[in-house]
């Protein structure tokens, strides 16, 4: 089941009905496995790619990001269907959620106030590991060969870039991606001195859309007809 129908089908029924329905068809120790990741989702931490260049590189971010317990993959200026290749993103991208954007302008409207928009740049004056982590933030990155565009810098709250100690002039998209999610949901989850930040409303949805993604989905459609 798509993270659309799961959405639908928890917002008719409610999340904790659904739960509850479902929980005998979820083996023990698939729903300890889903609480374990549960406690360990940052719903403060996103990250967006501008008008990537290779898909595969995108594809292999919603890997890094669900790996790490991110809660969101923007993709600006490219098809969302990117973000979906199964064969790079190993099913991850059912985990996660991915949303797509025609434009920059369309992204920044729909971005989260509150959310610190940092872009990565390799002229940039802030290290990674001077990224703020004591509010919500959304790693930037842009496409392989230009980088992000100037609108997309301009945009920004803050750039930073990852330490380079080779000659290489920087990194590939996927890595640069990986190593700043990484390095950033380490020191955020010791700021909050917890794993992960989701509120308990949050936290029975995304329960309901794991069990609902944990089973056969005859057995969800039966208990729970689908809903327009």
């Amino acid at each position: 089941m798509n993270r659309g129908e799961c959405d639908r089908l928890a917002a008719h029924y409610g999340a904790s009905t659904i739960v509850a329905g479902l929980r005998e068809f979820v083996s023990e120790t698939r729903r300890a496995r889903i609480e374990t990741v549960l406690a360990g989702r940052l719903r403060s931490v996103a990250v967006a790619i501008e008008n990537p260049y290779d898909p595969h590189n995108a594809a292999a971010v919603v890997r890094s990001a669900e790996a790490v317990g991110a809660w969101t993959v923007h993709v600006i200026a490219a098809s969302q269907r990117i973000l979906q290749a199964s064969g790079t993103t190993k099913g991850t991208h059912h985990w996660i959620e991915t949303r797509h954007h025609d434009t920059l302008g369309h992204f920044l409207t729909a971005h989260e106030s509150g959310m610190v928009l940092a872009g990565a740049c390799v002229d940039a004056t802030h290290m990674l590991e001077e990224l703020p982590t004591d509010r919500p933030i959304c790693l930037l990155f842009g496409n392989e060969h230009a980088g992000l565009s100037p609108e997309a810098q301009a945009a920004c709250s803050l750039r930073f870039r990852i330490p380079i100690h080779g000659f290489a002039e920087s990194y590939n998209l996927s890595v640069a991606a990986a190593l700043s999610l990484y390095s950033y949901t380490t020191r955020r989850r010791a700021t909050l001195g917890r794993a992960g930040d989701l509120d308990d409303a949050s936290l029975e949805l995304e329960r309901a859309r794991c069990y609902m993604r944990s089973v056969q989905a005859r057995h969800v459609r039966v208990l729970f007809p689908s809903v327009e």
